[in-house]
């Protein structure tokens, strides 16, 4: 059971870097995405680690591992970030790629995989030609499209869009030398995101909860780039009760049908024979301990991310991760007997990656 959720409320604008590489005066735009889960947890363990003064205690309750002074090793924190999300009154998620919408067609609509003659597969619902909706659904409309309950008619009412959350803003600035002098020909242009009124970033902790707040609770934090602040704020919830008392209920659909959605609702990095892949089959198959007949999935543009290695005092490789709002349609043979109704998937998961919920295939 989830213990924690930890608001995160920006002071200002916040910039979270995409992996491109940025040099003033070369790359002169400095894009910012929405943030991914190792930000969430760096931000996190910088910020105790600053708090503790580095102690030795904490450096291995964050995963830091110290050997004459120095960082020889990063390795999982102990505490676990289940997932996090926008929030405005109640956590916001990213809209699931099978509701779209087509041109001359009022409205939106639902997807599903069509079986064609040849054994290939298509995806249709009201036009064959159709775009997936971006934006944002409430954590209750969420729980009503696990539930298989929401109709066509519904979704354009209850859609967030992406404006309706964050926008994105354009600032000039210029590189400075060591003497705070600036230089010419590095003009730069960064752009940050700014939170709409009253929503904040909900992070849902798990293990290792209570100690985090020990150290955190009702402080300012770095958080992202460009040394933008966020103060937190911890609240004692049961953040899956309306789901976890709808599971039981939702796992007999899906057993009694044979087939069911996975929803993912972080990026989730799935590595197939050391390679990254959206081809969530096997590791399914092992998380479920199940026979998968047929896996459809409906999944936007991967996602490059890399980072800092300060063991190694250089960038890490890239990899790709399988987004948010990705959907994956699984026919199966055998019962699905999880007690809980989400999975984490993947690698890195302690950090945020690979929360997905499992949901009725209408």
């Amino acid at each position: 059971m989830l213990a924690v959720r930890v608001l995160m409320v920006p002071n200002d604008v916040l910039m979270f870097r995409e992996s491109k590489p940025f040099t003033a005066g070369e790359a002169h735009l400095a894009r910012s995405i929405f943030p991914l889960p190792q930000a969430i947890a760096g931000a996190l363990r910088s910020a105790i680690l600053i708090k503790s003064n580095f102690s030795d205690d904490t450096c291995e309750f964050v995963g830091v591992i110290k050997k004459n002074g120095k960082i020889a090793e990063v390795k999982d924190p102990n505490f676990e970030i289940i997932g996090y999300f926008p929030f405005k009154e109640e956590e916001l998620f990213s809209t699931p790629l099978d509701m779209a919408k087509a041109k001359g067609i009022e409205g939106y609509f639902f997807v599903r995989p069509l079986k064609l003659w040849n054994g290939g597969y298509i995806f249709r619902g009201k036009h064959i030609h159709f775009k997936s909706v971006k934006g944002f659904l409430s954590y209750s409309e969420l729980l009503k499209y696990l539930k298989g309950e929401l109709g066509d008619d519904e979704l354009e009412d209850i859609v967030k869009s992406n404006a309706e959350v964050y926008c994105k803003e354009s600032r000039i600035g210029i590189k400075l030398s060591d003497t705070k002098v600036t230089e010419e020909g590095f003009l730069y242009k960064a752009e940050f995101l700014r939170f709409r009124e009253n929503v904040k970033l909900s992070v849902w902790l798990g293990k290792g909860c209570d100690k985090v707040r020990e150290f955190l609770d009702g402080d300012l934090i770095r958080l992202g780039g460009e040394g933008r602040f966020a103060r937190i704020k911890f609240e004692n919830v049961n953040l899956l009760k309306d789901l976890e008392e709808s599971w039981d209920k939702i796992r007999e659909m899906i057993n009694d049908s044979g087939r069911l959605k996975v929803y993912v609702a972080t990026p989730t990095l799935i590595n197939v024979n050391n390679a990254y892949s959206w081809d969530i089959g096997n590791t399914l198959k092992k998380k479920l301990n199940m026979e998968i007949k047929n896996i459809y999935p409906l999944i936007d543009k991967p996602i490059p991310f890399s980072g800092w290695d300060y063991a190694k005092n250089r960038p890490k490789p890239t990899r790709y991760a399988v987004p948010a709002s990705s959907v994956y349609f699984i026919e199966f043979k055998g019962e699905i007997e999880l007690d809980k109704p989400y999975i984490k998937l993947g690698e890195i998961t302690k950090l945020g990656y690979g929360l997905c919920f499992l949901g009725v295939w209408g």
